[in-house]
């Protein structure tokens, strides 16, 4: 198409629009072109990246709901942390032994608040087992930091005891557990009920028993 203008210079815009259009598609074709071979890449090579990428993402989202399950996180057990992974771990036993030495969460865990600050805590028995005839109870707190739970220290409560169950009473937890008289063997099983207030302290993260409390 032509166009005068006043100075008498024709424009011949004609050319210039079709080549343009001619440009936009060759471009639209090269990209759908490079589109087509990275799906056909992508096809072709998926038995090397599919299981990467999902292996992948099921360790973020692992990783995040172990975050925020008292069930995996950590203690600290006699100075010692453990890391449990759905409520147990296991350690090496003692040198020269072939024993290991377990340890895991007894029962389900009891939730509120033990902290004051209205979000959910938890509380719960676990067992220790070191290779010997010995089942050591202790009572530990998992503290819920915005949505983030942290493990505290682990109370020891007794050997071989026969824990109840925990309540939480005014913000403190309490372990009822049976246990022996202190002239009775181990063969004996345990009858003598004990309750336990279990108090924290936010600074050091740690548990001990409020012998205030009876």
């Amino acid at each position: 198409m032509f166009k005068s203008t006043n100075s008498g210079i024709i424009i011949f815009n004609f050319s210039f629009t079709y080549f343009t259009k001619t440009n936009q598609m060759k471009t639209i074709q090269i990209i759908l072109l490079i589109l087509i071979i990275i799906g056909l890449g992508l096809i072709f090579t998926q038995k090397y990246w599919v299981n990467p990428l999902v292996n992948f993402i099921l360790r973020q989202t692992e990783e995040k709901v172990i975050k925020n399950d008292p069930l995996n996180i950590s203690f600290t057990i006699d100075g010692q942390i453990y890391t449990f992974k759905n409520g147990e771990v296991q350690k090496p036993g003692a040198p020269g032994s072939v024993s290991k030495e377990v340890v895991r969460v007894f029962g389900e865990p009891v939730y509120g608040d033990l902290t004051g600050d209205k979000l959910e805590d938890a509380v719960m028995f676990i067992t220790r087992q070191t290779g010997g005839s010995g089942t050591f109870f202790y009572v530990v707190e998992a503290i819920n930091y915005n949505g983030i739970y942290k493990g505290t220290s682990a109370l020891f409560l007794g050997d071989r005891i026969a824990p109840q169950n925990i309540n939480i009473i005014d913000g403190q937890a309490v372990a009822n557990f049976a246990e022996r008289g202190v002239s009775e063997p181990m063969t004996v099983s345990p009858s003598v009920g004990k309750s336990v207030w279990i108090q924290f302290n936010p600074i050091t993260g740690e548990l001990s028993e409020n012998k205030s409390k009876k």
